[in-house]
């Protein structure tokens, strides 16, 4: 049995690492998007100068931030959620709806992997670009939406596993 644990420690630990690795990479599309903002706004009120690139690559850092980042927020339970009744239930039933809300988290989170892949495959089969003047290949943003949602389905096994060892 003791083997059995050290394995879902061990999962744990490489979906928690996973996790921390889509916050790092999220925390770091932030610090670049407000560079890139900040030198935006010097070259163009200081020289004149606009960019034709931060508008459109600062849009894919956004992304970027939004699907990588909330998988590490479940890690941290720091994701929104409404505990106005959960509050108020005895603890068994809490544990119950807990375990009902995480697996509905696994169901939707599959639901991006899935259709995130297909918008990515389709955007790619059909060599679908950007409209702007980098004329970025969309299906390289587009997985994005899997990437993270594989990252969230994986943390949300996490939490169930770790919601029914309890």
């Amino acid at each position: 049995m003791s083997g059995n644990l050290k394995k879902k420690s061990v999962l744990s630990a490489f979906i928690d690492a996973t996790s921390d690795a889509g916050g790092i990479v999220a925390a770091i599309c932030l610090l670049c998007t407000a560079l890139m903002i900040t030198y935006e706004a010097f070259m163009r009120y200081f020289f004149n100068a606009p960019t034709v690139w931060v508008k459109e690559l600062s849009v894919y850092f956004c992304i970027a931030i939004g699907f990588l980042c909330a998988a590490y927020a479940l890690k941290l339970n720091e994701h929104f959620s409404v505990t106005l009744i959960v509050e108020k239930l005895r603890s068994d039933h809490r544990r119950i709806l807990e375990i009902v809300t995480t697996v509905m988290g696994i169901f939707y989170s599959l639901v991006f992997v899935y259709k995130g892949a297909a918008m990515a495959l389709f955007s790619y089969q059909i060599g679908d670009i950007s409209s702007g003047l980098m004329e970025v290949p969309l299906w390289i943003p587009g997985l994005l939406v899997p990437i993270g949602g594989i990252l969230l389905t994986l943390q949300f096994i996490n939490k169930l596993i770790q919601i029914i060892a309890r």
